[in-house]
């Protein structure tokens, strides 16, 4: 690990850090030793998966890992990219974004090494000085496991100004994937199979043409499902929020690094030569994790996106290398009504102890707070989810709307 600097923390303790390529390469060893331990291993902290999304970015990103070494042997990793950001604070799904930071963003599943409370608190002290050291403005994890000792000294140790006091917290949803398809169903009640059945029968009669699910696995397939995914993108609530498939160079840099790899698992629903739906997935570990999904608004009456994960679902329960579904970011009634594992997550930031940074944690908390207070209410009153479903239906029709006025 020569190529990377490090720094003393003690006799016992040492520092190391890689902030560009070749310092990231120099840790290869490290990294997939200490990731190929965890207990729940991400595409997203798979070191190629990391070089592909800094490469693709190379104008926007570096790349960040620190290693703590105990006696010279690595014990523990923290790894993220660095990158100016406008911090977005949310009023319901408008965003109102903040000056331009200097943010390192931790990736998921990027705190390796299942830190004990003495090793957490190492490790975010160090992020916590090199704040103070101004080697960044913030620090962000993206969907941290709020049941670790990691979290819980993100959550204490910084000061009252510079910690997060409403972190972002969600359910984290999987599905262990049954041997045959029929037990999917039989494990459903009587009248939610017949309703989906009824669903299948509806699309397969009422919408034009044959309908057909087309899958996308090698680098020659990406550039089609890019293209044809991004269309039907742009029409979604999620294109809106900036969330989407985009049809450009970034994108399909990333899905074709994960392509030559073998993780690359794209799907998209056909009714004769209309595209109703997509899936983007990558295949990692035995796990299929669902990353993007979205469908023409204009047949949500027909549920495409529930036909397609329905013919997915059924390819994979023929499919020995793959156990479970990981549904990825977000909340949504459908991870709820067929998850069958969960846990906590939050997205949770560490401001630095500067004007600036200290101006936007306090912005930003002030929004937040009174959020979950009005969040609370509706959700005490029953209409947390009916405005939900309101708000995205006004997105999608919105997106529809200026897709249509403007057709390039």
């Amino acid at each position: 690990m020569s190529e990377a600097s490090s720094v003393r923390c003690g006799d016992e303790w040492k520092t190391v850090l890689a902030r560009d390529l070749k310092e990231i390469e120099s840790i290869r060893s490290v990294w997939e030793q200490l990731q190929s331990n965890e207990h729940y291993p991400t595409p997203n902290a798979n070191i190629d998966r990391f070089l592909s999304v800094v490469e693709a970015h190379r104008d926007k990103m570096k790349p960040y890992a620190m290693i703590v070494e105990h006696y010279g042997k690595p014990e523990a990793m923290v790894i993220g990219r660095i990158e100016k950001h406008k911090i977005g604070i949310k009023v319901g799904y408008k965003t109102l974004h903040c000056p331009l930071s200097r943010c390192l963003r931790i990736v998921y599943g990027g705190v390796l090494g299942q830190p004990d409370a003495q090793l957490s608190s190492l490790l975010v002290g160090e992020l916590m000085n090199q704040l103070r050291q101004r080697l960044f403005d913030i620090v962000y994890f993206n969907y941290l496991r709020t049941d670790t000792t990691f979290y819980q000294a993100v959550r204490k140790m910084p000061g009252f100004l510079t910690k997060d006091h409403f972190p972002r917290i969600d359910e984290h949803w999987c599905m262990s994937v049954p041997e045959t398809v029929y037990q999917f169903y039989s494990a459903r009640s009587r009248g939610h199979r017949h309703n989906l059945r009824r669903a299948i029968r509806k699309f397969d009669e009422k919408c034009p043409g044959e309908s057909k699910v087309v899958n996308y696995i090698t680098e020659s397939d990406v550039d089609d499902f890019v293209r044809t995914a991004a269309d039907l993108s742009s029409k979604t609530y999620q294109s809106a929020l900036g969330a989407g498939i985009t049809d450009d160079g970034h994108m399909k840099y990333r899905i074709r690094s994960a392509a030559a790899r073998g993780w690359f698992r794209g799907h998209i629903l056909f009714s004769g030569d209309k595209a109703c739906a997509f899936q983007l997935a990558l295949h990692y570990q035995k796990i299929y994790y669902m990353v993007n999904i979205g469908y023409d608004p204009a047949l949500s009456s027909y549920k495409p996106g529930l036909i397609l994960f329905l013919k997915v679902l059924e390819s994979l329960c023929d499919d020995p290398s793959t156990n479970m579904i990981d549904f990825y970011f977000g909340d949504a009634e459908y991870k709820h009504r067929y998850g069958t594992e969960h846990w906590p997550e939050a997205c949770i930031h560490i401001f630095g102890p500067r004007p600036c940074p200290v101006f936007i944690n306090a912005l930003r908390s002030s929004v937040s707070g009174m959020n979950a207070g009005l969040h609370q209410i509706a959700k005490m009153i029953g209409f947390a989810n009916w405005i939900k479903r309101r708000w995205r239906a006004v997105l999608s029709t919105t997106r529809a709307k200026l897709v249509s006025d403007n057709p390039s």
